[in-house]
């Protein structure tokens, strides 16, 4: 503000009376929960009028940047809190969601999964083109294979399978022998044009529990054999 006569007592109180309004001439403390707005900027452009210098005016288009950066500054700030709100209304979306989840079945990456007595063990196999022959090993905890699932020829996209304990030994009474329960790792493979092919294999998990990060943070679900899976890695829930 160019152009104020200290020496003037009519123009320091006119400008003391301007900083009064505006709050400006208050102490730190009682400035804290003050904030500049629009009527605020305009009694400070007036005042600066008032008391710029005669020989050094201000161009118009000094004023007209200021009340547009001004607008500018305004505006980007209503952006952010309708942004904020946006966010706060998905992350409150996506918890319950996830919550819904909790004791379900899921469809995810991975290898190892878990037999339980008298019951089933289930997958898929992530399958990249149409091929003769696809087979899945099922080996146990010391590395020896104990079953090998043959699934014939299959199309492009996902198979699923399902092992039923059944091993492929039999007992010396030729009856069926069943695998203990415990966990066990698949691998999937499939033959193209005489040559073998691993592939990506899907494992059915059970939610146990739902972790609900900070906003912008994925939402993490905690299953029985995978531990922590992020909820965008869940394929199909069953």
């Amino acid at each position: 503000m160019d152009g104020i006569d200290t020496k003037n007592p009519a123009q320091i109180k006119q400008m003391q009376a301007t900083l009064d309004n505006l709050g400006l001439s208050k102490p730190k403390e009682a400035l804290t929960e003050q904030s500049l707005g629009q009527e605020d900027f305009m009694s400070l452009m007036l005042a600066q009028m008032n008391h710029q210098d005669p020989f050094k005016p201000m161009e118009n288009g000094d004023f007209l940047a200021q009340m547009a950066q001004f607008s500018s500054v305004k505006g980007l700030k209503e952006i952010k809190d309708s942004f904020n709100t946006l966010a706060t209304s998905l992350q409150s979306s996506q918890a319950l969601q996830a919550s819904s989840m909790v004791g379900r079945g899921v469809l995810v990456p991975g290898k190892t999964s878990n037999l339980a007595a008298a019951g089933e063990l289930k997958g898929a196999v992530e399958v990249p083109a149409s091929t003769s022959e696809l087979k899945v090993n099922i080996f146990d905890a010391g590395g020896q294979l104990v079953k090998t699932l043959e699934l014939g020829s299959q199309q492009e996209g996902v198979t699923h399978f399902n092992w039923d304990g059944s091993l492929d030994k039999t007992a010396p009474d030729g009856s069926a022998m069943q695998a203990n329960a415990g966990k066990y790792t698949v691998q999937a493979e499939m033959t193209t044009d005489g040559e073998p092919q691993a592939l990506s294999t899907l494992i059915i998990d059970k939610v146990q529990s739902v972790s609900l990060g900070k906003i912008g943070e994925p939402v993490t679900l905690h299953l029985t054999t995978a531990g922590k899976t992020s909820l965008a890695d869940i394929k199909q829930i069953m």
